[in-house]
């Protein structure tokens, strides 16, 4: 990961992205490292895993986009009940009003860096003859496996039409590419969007190899058990509850990790008790460095209390609606207090940029590590399967364990309303809003009729064609078999 990455210059010219179209793709072959060369021991395969894990905490890919641009899609401007977009770029202002285009500069660069990490990692898989190490060879390939497995189900969610259980989803997903690109040739190569239940399988396929070949401890990077809270995602997001609960249970009850004292302490330490896998970072690389990354948008506090210094650019604010969500005495909620002062989650920023507005603390600093999935999810995925399948007294005693964790009042027995609840307060601004909203069928926006001073707003529900994400025109300009997706 990043911050031990110096080995990753090795691959990157070799990750040339989906096959399709080589101007879309920036290739230069003349600036490439001969495949040949640059993979042909197995110190230089295992630089090219660190490397693909470096691509990760690209601001396009978890850095800041796959965990903002849901949570952006996802909220209702201009009622304003979840999270506002207060900030000068334009392309996140349309992602909150749900007037993106074609032309969006985020749908480019996700998909632009999603597979050129998909690529680095079949390149990977294509050269492990070279590792004559049993066991290197076995987490190599458990590791590539993972992070292309979860390339794609990033991609299929945010670009394609929600899965639908039971359903045929022969709806268009993604294009499928599991061979490297190493040359102009094979880049220039045109490939079709798969169906989304194709690219579920495959999904399916990469997470489950990798939890038989990764180790269960994995220090920094993927293990069995951040494949498994994985694949607990992938099925919750189908609507395969079963499936789901077992593998969360197994999460829970065999992965050694445990729930911290706080919320806040697994964002504001590295890898913690409660981390299954998170994006490492630090102060010298992070996403926040090139004016993007978490905290650069979230974060809008002075860290020494002097109103002329703020730390963030305060650009996304969260609606007091939401803030009114928490109980008193839980500590996932606010004080009031400034983030210096501060003894709870949300905090009241201060400085000279937008003070005064409510934000939060999971991101404080350009250098901290990203979680992208913790123990906590796992409680909740076990919960909600449980409330489905009649088992109350289960789902109420995983609900309970995270809201007596931050000072919540805990319940007699809870609903399946109650589960969802206790996800949007425990895994706010984490990239599940447009996720959840989607799978269980929500309205994004009711219908808000017009005013003397404000035009009507139509209804947004969670599958509407605008909360999917464009094929980025550049892409559909260069490869004649890509289809754009409705509205668009």
């Amino acid at each position: 990961m990043k911050n031990i990455l110096s080995w990753s210059a090795v691959a990157l010219g070799l990750s040339l992205g989906l096959g399709g179209c080589k101007d879309a793709l920036n290739i230069e072959p003349q600036q490439s490292i001969d495949a040949s060369a640059s993979y042909n021991t197995s110190q230089k395969v295992a630089a090219a895993v660190v490397g693909a894990y470096a691509r990760l905490d690209d601001a396009s890919l978890y850095g800041t986009d796959l965990i903002l641009v849901p949570e952006l899609l996802g909220s209702n401007s201009p009622r304003n009940t979840y999270l506002s977009w207060n900030g000068s770029f334009q392309n996140y202002g349309q992602l909150v009003s749900h007037t993106q285009t074609a032309t969006l500069t985020n749908a480019q660069n996700i998909w632009t860096a999603a597979y050129a990490a998909i690529n680095q990692c079949n390149l990977v898989l294509d050269n492990l003859a070279v590792v004559t190490d049993a066991g290197q060879s076995a987490q190599y390939e458990g590791e590539v496996r993972f992070i292309r497995g979860l390339m794609y189900f990033e991609l299929v969610r945010l670009y394609a039409q929600q899965y639908q259980a039971g359903g045929a989803n022969a709806q268009p997903g993604v294009p499928l590419n599991l061979t490297p690109v190493t040359t102009a040739e094979q880049a220039d190569v045109k490939l079709s969007r798969a169906t989304v239940a194709q690219v579920y399988t495959q999904v399916i396929s990469d997470l489950q190899a990798a939890a038989q070949k990764l180790p269960a401890q994995n220090v920094a990077r993927a293990s069995k058990y951040s494949a498994e809270a994985m694949l607990a995602r992938v099925y919750l997001q189908q609507g395969n509850y079963t499936a789901a609960a077992a593998q969360a249970n197994d999460v829970i009850r065999n992965s050694g990790a445990a729930l911290t004292g706080s919320v806040g302490a697994v964002f504001g330490n590295r890898n913690s008790a409660e981390s299954l896998f998170e994006i490492q970072q630090n102060d010298q690389n992070n996403a926040g460095t090139s004016n993007a990354g978490l905290a650069t948008f979230y974060a809008g506090y002075s860290p020494t209390g002097a109103q002329d210094v703020v730390y963030g650019r305060a650009d996304i604010s969260i609606a007091a609606t939401f803030v009114g969500l928490y109980e008193a005495s839980d500590v996932r909620g606010t004080d009031g207090q400034p983030a210096i002062k501060t003894k709870t989650l949300i905090y009241v920023g201060d400085g000279n940029v937008r003070p005064d507005r409510y934000r939060t603390l999971k991101w404080r600093t350009y250098g901290q590590n990203i979680p992208v999935a913790r123990l906590a999810e796992m409680y909740l995925i076990r919960a909600e399967a449980a409330v489905r399948a009649g088992q109350t007294a289960a789902a109420t005693a995983d609900v309970n364990l995270l809201r007596a964790r931050s000072g919540a009042s805990t319940k007699a027995a809870v609903t399946l309303s109650d589960v969802l609840l206790e996800r949007r307060l425990e895994l706010a601004f984490e990239g599940f809003r447009l996720y959840d909203q989607k799978r269980n069928g929500e309205v994004i926006r009711p219908f808000i009729a017009a005013t003397a001073t404000s035009p009507a707003y139509p209804i947004i529900n969670a599958n509407d064609a605008n909360t999917i994400l464009p094929i980025p025109q550049r892409e559909i300009n260069n490869n004649s078999l890509l289809t754009q997706n409705a509205g668009y």
